[in-house]
């Protein structure tokens, strides 16, 4: 008995195609939705990313606020503390002017040589430490032993004759002269202050008190 031999006529191979292009229409779509889903987790990620930064950002904001009021604050206390030392060195200051004039005037009583007088005692504007005096004297050395005498108490500085003239029987001068005043701390009182008397200054002669005597002015300061 002879065998049949079979044969297929059906399009197998386009069969073939047709599956093959079923498994690749399969990858595609999974390719495709893997894709999306990265695409999620990236979005989410970056999105959980980019919220923690601005929960920092508001972090940052708040903190920095805060910073900003307490530099605010720091610089009022500042000021504050600035008024307050200002005030303390105002207060310094007139503690030490409160016992000034007496200790000048008690100390110029010591120092003022008969026959001379003063007239005014004038501090300047623009430096209150240094006083303009004012006197009249029977004769020119009575003003050079007063200048002499006034270094000699340590409160005085050396002083400067600004000018000199005749008036009437008595010589008019004007002199300036610096006032070390010492803090208030160091002073507690204006009398404990006081300088001692300087020694005692030589006297001009008779003959030329004789010549430039004017009519007994009154010694120590004017009042």
């Amino acid at each position: 008995m002879l065998q049949i031999i079979k044969i297929n006529l059906l399009p197998y191979r386009e069969a073939l195609v047709q599956k093959q292009k079923q498994q690749f229409k399969y990858l595609m779509l999974f390719a495709l939705l893997a894709g999306i889903g990265l695409a999620i987790l990236g979005y989410f990620a970056l999105s959980a990313r980019v919220s923690a930064q601005e929960s920092r950002n508001t972090v940052l904001k708040s903190g920095i606020a805060q910073l900003d009021t307490e530099i605010v604050q720091i610089k009022k206390l500042q000021a504050e503390r600035d008024n307050f030392l200002a005030r303390k060195d105002q207060v310094e200051v007139l503690e030490n002017k409160r016992f000034e004039a007496a200790r000048i005037l008690d100390t110029l009583n010591t120092l003022v040589p008969d026959g001379l007088y003063l007239t005014s005692i004038t501090p300047q504007d623009k430096n209150p430490s240094t006083y303009v005096i004012n006197g009249k004297a029977i004769s020119d050395g009575k003003i050079a032993v007063f200048m002499r005498n006034l270094p000699t108490t340590g409160l005085f500085g050396t002083p400067e004759l600004l000018n000199i003239k005749r008036d009437n029987d008595a010589q008019s001068f004007s002199l300036q002269v610096n006032v070390n005043i010492p803090n208030s701390q160091n002073t507690p009182t204006a009398a404990s202050s006081v300088a001692p008397p300087p020694a005692s200054a030589p006297e001009v002669s008779q003959s030329e008190a004789e010549k430039t005597a004017p009519p007994t002015p009154a010694s120590g300061v004017a009042q």
